[in-house]
């Protein structure tokens, strides 16, 4: 699988049902990103799906994810204003860098995973860290060109998600709840 079948392969999956775009910023971000994450992952599954754990903590590690990625971003940016502002833009790569140990966060706490921070990082280097990457900067690009279309921002947001829950699904799964 390559990360643009993947893409293609989610954008189908979301145009069979178009009305799945909901709004982003409302209440817990993280809860109910990963209700919907949920929805998603227990999709076409033959048999019935089990309950939302409501109990997790998304939030906690939504900004343990995006904290994290974001004080590297910092870090970085400013290490690279001081040698030159034109390597400010590779701060962007220090932000996917530690983003992509934590790829498979949310997926792997909707199947209430033991230690899903550490089987992450480990799937993360399984699928190996630069394809991981570089697959990552793919999605995220696609994802953040949506937010340019005024009509619907949102939608490749969503299939970009959807997106890593399939990935999730084809090579990390199975493996985790062996």
């Amino acid at each position: 699988m390559t990360v643009w079948r993947l893409l293609h392969e989610s954008e189908r999956q979301f145009n069979e049902r178009p009305g799945q775009v909901q709004p982003v910023f409302r209440g817990n971000l993280f809860a109910t990103g990963a209700h919907w994450m949920f929805r998603k992952l227990h999709e076409n599954e033959l048999e019935a799906a089990p309950v939302f754990d409501a109990a997790t903590d998304y939030r906690y590690y939504g900004y343990l994810k995006y904290g994290t990625s974001l004080l590297a971003f910092l870090t970085a940016g400013v290490l690279f204003a001081k040698l030159h502002w034109l390597l400010l833009p590779l701060a962007v790569l220090a932000f996917y860098a530690v983003e992509v140990h934590f790829l498979f966060l949310f997926p792997l706490l909707l199947d209430q995973v033991k230690k899903p921070l550490q089987t992450s990082i480990r799937q993360t280097y399984r699928i190996g860290f630069v394809r991981a990457l570089l697959w990552v900067l793919v999605i995220a690009v696609y994802m953040l060109s949506g937010l340019l279309k005024l009509r619907n921002p949102w939608r490749r947001w969503h299939i970009g998600c959807l997106s890593i829950i399939l990935w999730y699904k084809h090579e990390v799964r199975d493996r985790v709840q062996s």
